[in-house]
């Protein structure tokens, strides 16, 4: 017989070669599904809305840079941001800069109690507006009050909360008698007048200044109540043009702001005038509810514009500097603001008779920042909201009490000190704090002019982790005019979120408390703060564009006001296709004498920071907040995921199939050395020892080749140097294994006889003592099932210990985990795919003394022993292999894991332990 047909013969070496073979096939292809799917995510989600952020000095970040990129420092001119547009490689380039800081009152509050009169020509106008309500349709009257006045405690409080703890502002009480209106007509010069009137003995309740007193109208009975504490906002400036260019659809809400007057035609006075002069020549009440035109923008919130322009004309704030500044305001607040009115009905000694309720209002969707989508109004328990009648009075509103205050301290963005890194790269932040800033301060005069008693409340100071803005020479009070309302949570779900970038200040990026001051572990998201200078920010309530900075923070000529600009390369396809050309662009602005750094192939990642300073008692004594997370920007996540993923699953692949060849080699030494009867009847023919080599190595040769042809197929489908090299590996262990094999037929002297009187035979008492006495017989075949055990549990606890560390290899980026998620699987499955071929080859080596033991099993069983002890047999022999196997298999899984995968080096130990363990029972069930 030929080579080929004594290697079909020889089934074990078939056998063996085949799994080899099935495993390499199924290895590689799990391994190339693995990598595919890898490369898929890495692609999918590694470029965003921009490619390159330019600045014009850049901090050593370490590779994870803040989301705080308006930061107010400016520095970029003009002259370089067209510059920049003007590269062949640019798609987008969108500059965007930190204005300043706005503080607000907002509209007085008020406590609205339903004491509605019925339907009154003389009181209600409601002709020609298409809103109202048919006066015949108007229901009846009715109040919550009494017809006799009752006394009433009112306590007003405001409580505001950052999410971690609460703190009461204030907490203020009035007192006061309040009943039922009625309508009282009365007999004038040219007719009849009819007005409402208070029940007799009706004091009202008033707080003291700014607030007003109590007033009946035609539907309630109205309470003015303390104001609400200062809300402070920022607004950041764009380009909209190139704003709505980078952001796509999502930008639509910048379209006002494109059609904002040019620099020149911003006067606040002239403004201000022309729509005084609307109203002078008549405007129509549908022109008023959707706006009126301004320069092709429907102004919907020009009452708040009209009242802010009388009052702070009349108070002197505005001069002939004083710019109108087109804004986009942002809808809703992430700020925890909570304003209550505890109500009770009191005697005249002050007892309480009846606890009437509590009412609790929050700024929350209604909010809208230097508007204010509608009065701030409380309703009484048990008041209806009857005002609808009159039809759509939005329109109207106030907005604030008074004109916004534009400032720029404590407005530039935080700084941080690095710390340790973690084992996946995370590197830990510390937050530099800043000055105490004071907030909870009332307008310093009423609406009328009246002085108000600052010491009604207790300041409030809060922690600032922000620098001052630097200023032009001409200040000047702006004017805000409100061209329309943006949602940040869209604006956050355009930007993406594995690959989310920041673009300025309008897209929130909140904090979440980790761990409090005492160590413990939490889980909540933290509220920015009133004065809008601590740590935690929410995004800006306001965007303008840059004539509005020039504006607000008194430049008269063009200055290096632009913060960041984010560019978009003129490229399409992934951040790997795009990479050559985004790294020619990142060189041609650096030429500029600008930082830029390249975000294509960036993720989110979220950075721990610790925040020192952050509250202090009534001794002055300051306390940490803790630990907070928030979503910052890995560098380069990408090239990091990509190729420590990769690695992995290369390294997967090769501990899988090279254990499996370890153990098609262990298998092979045992099944040739069974081989040596055949040897010694060739020797004594006259073959030679080096003939008789050869004569087995062609067997082995057949194998080898077959390894080799599926070997180079699947490099040349796969198109991989890694399985090339890896299908070479097992090809190496193979032939070293066949080479070691033949040396195992070598000619020696033996004698098979035992010594018929030899004290060191041992006594067959038991079946632990008879399968040690075979195991003894046949050292080899015991040693060498012993090694593929170990080799076994070996490479089970450097598979286990590889699974266990790719979420570290992932890194800490959201790409990170998002990749490692993708791998998962084709991990798990390479991994059991490896441990059951391993499990297979180590069964095929028990089996070659099957025979053997079947015929010694049959001699005890003619001797009695029955099928337990049998077992017991079976069972111990395996244990003892499985005992010399242990410290092999915990040794080399031990030291796999310190080489691959080092921080998970125990668990691969504890892994191969469990390996040799699970083998003893599986092995004496499947070799019977």
């Amino acid at each position: 017989m030929n080579a080929v047909q004594r290697f079909i013969r020889s089934r074990v070496l078939l056998l063996t070669a085949s799994i080899l073979i099935v495993a390499m096939c199924l290895s590689v292809l799990v391994q190339g599904q693995s990598q595919a799917a890898l490369s898929r995510t890495v692609d999918q989600n590694s470029r965003g809305l921009y490619d390159v952020l330019v600045q014009a000095k850049a901090g050593d970040n370490g590779g994870l840079m803040q989301p705080d990129i308006a930061t107010g420092q400016g520095g970029i001119s003009f002259d370089q941001l067209d510059a920049i547009r003007k590269l062949s490689g640019t798609s987008v380039a969108a500059p965007i800069s930190l204005v300043s800081r706005v503080t607000q009152n907002l509209e007085a509050p008020r406590l609205d109690a339903t004491d509605y009169l019925g339907f009154n020509a003389g009181l209600a106008g409601t002709a020609g507006d298409p809103t109202a309500t048919d006066p015949s349709k108007w229901p009846a009257a009715e109040s919550v009050l009494s017809d006799t006045p009752k006394k009433y405690r009112l306590t007003a409080s405001a409580v505001s909360s950052d999410g971690h703890s609460d703190q009461t502002l204030f907490k203020t009480t009035a007192e006061g008698t309040l009943g039922k209106a009625k309508l009282v007509e009365e007999q004038v010069a040219g007719g009849k007048n009819v007005r409402i009137q208070g029940p007799a003995g009706e004091t009202g309740i008033k707080f003291p200044t700014p607030a007003g007193g109590s007033e009946h109208n035609l539907f309630n009975l109205s309470v003015s109540l303390p104001m609400a504490p200062q809300v402070t906002e920022s607004v950041v400036a764009v380009d909209p043009v190139s704003e709505r260019a980078l952001l796509g659809t999502a930008g639509d809400f910048l379209a006002p702001l494109e059609k904002a007057p040019p620099a020149d035609a911003r006067n606040a006075g002239a403004i201000g005038r022309h729509f005084e002069s609307l109203f002078t020549n008549g405007i129509s009440m549908d022109e008023l509810k959707e706006g009126p035109d301004f320069l092709g923008v429907k102004l919907k919130y020009w009452a708040p514009l009209m009242t802010q322009y009388q009052q702070a004309k009349r108070d002197g704030q505005l001069t002939a500097d004083s710019q109108a500044i087109p804004l986009i305001v942002r809808s809703g607040t992430a700020l925890d603001l909570k304003y209550s009115v505890k109500i009770e009905e009191i005697d005249d000694s002050g007892n309480v008779i009846k606890d009437v309720g509590t009412v609790t209002r929050s700024l929350d969707k209604d909010y809208l920042p230097f508007v204010s989508k509608s009065p701030f109004a409380l309703a009484w328990p048990g008041s209806k909201d009857l005002t609808q009648l009159m039809g759509d009075t939005a329109a109207f509103s106030q907005g604030l009490y008074d004109p916004a205050t534009w400032t720029t301290n404590f407005a530039a963005a935080p700084k941080y000190k690095d710390g340790a890194t973690a084992a996946n790269g995370a590197v830990d932040k510390s937050a530099m704090p800043g000055d105490w800033v004071t907030v909870n301060r009332l307008p310093d005069k009423a609406a009328n002019g009246e002085a108000v008693d600052q010491t009604q409340r207790d300041p409030v100071d809060e922690r600032s982790y922000r620098d001052n803005l630097e200023t032009g020479k001409k200040l000047a009070t702006p004017l805000a005019m409100v061209y329309g309302t943006f949602d940040p949570s869209a604006v956050k779900e355009a930007a993406g979120d594995v690959n989310r970038l920041p673009l300025g200040g309008y897209d929130p990026a909140p904090f979440t408390l980790t761990k409090d001051a005492a160590g413990n572990q939490t889980s909540t998201e933290l509220k920015p703060s009133l004065s809008a200078t601590g740590l935690v920010s929410q995004s800006a309530g306001a965007i303008t564009d840059f004539y509005g900075l020039a504006a607000a923070r008194g430049y008269d000529t063009n200055a290096n006001v632009i913060d960041a600009v984010r560019v978009r390369a003129k490229v399409p396809g992934s951040w790997k296709q795009a990479q050559p050309e985004v790294e020619k662009l990142a060189n041609e602005i650096r030429d500029m004498g600008l930082e830029a750094t390249v975000v294509a192939g960036s993720a989110r990642e979220d950075a721990s920071i610790a925040v020192p300073g952050y509250s202090k008692d009534d001794a002055g004594k300051e306390s940490p907040l803790g630990t907070v997370q928030q979503s910052w920007v890995r560098q380069n996540a990408a090239d990091a995921v990509s190729g420590s993923l990769t690695t992995t699953n290369l390294t997967l692949l090769f501990l899988t199939l090279c254990g499996a060849a370890l153990l098609t080699g262990a298998s092979t030494v045992s099944y040739v050395r069974k081989r040596r009867s055949e040897a010694g009847t060739l020797r004594a023919m006259g073959w030679t020892q080096r003939r008789i080599r050869s004569w087995v190595l062609a067997e082995f040769g057949v194998g080898a080749g077959l390894l080799a042809v599926v070997g180079i197929a699947l490099s040349l489908i796969t198109w991989s140097t890694a399985t090339a090299i890896v299908s070479a590996s097992v090809l190496a262990l193979y032939v070293g294994a066949a080479f070691f094999a033949a040396q195992q037929l070598r000619h020696r002297e033996e004698v098979d006889q035992e010594p018929q009187h030899d004290e060191r035979l041992i006594a067959i008492d038991s079946p632990l003592t008879f399968a040690n006495r075979q195991l003894s017989t046949n050292k080899f075949n015991t040693i060498a099932l012993a090694v593929a055990v170990g080799v076994f549990a070996a490479a089970v606890g450097g598979l286990v210990a590889l699974l266990i560390d790719i979420p570290r290899a992932a890194g800490a980026s959201a790409l990170g985990g998002l990749a490692a998620a993708s791998i998962a699987l084709p991990s798990i499955i390479l991994a059991l795919s490896g441990v059951a071929v391993g499990l297979v080859l180590t069964m095929v080596t028990g089996r070659f003394e099957l025979q053997a033991k079947r015929q010694y099993l049959g001699t005890l069983r003619a001797m009695g022993w029955n099928p337990d002890m049998l077992g017991q047999v079976r069972f111990f022999e395996n244990a003892m292999v499985g005992t010399v196997a242990l410290p092999l298999g915990i040794v080399g899984a031990l030291g796999i894991g310190l080489l691959l995968a080092p921080y998970a080096a125990l668990w691969a130990a504890l892994a191969g332990l469990v390996a040799v363990l699970c083998w003893i029972p599986i092995a004496t069930k499947v070799v019977q």
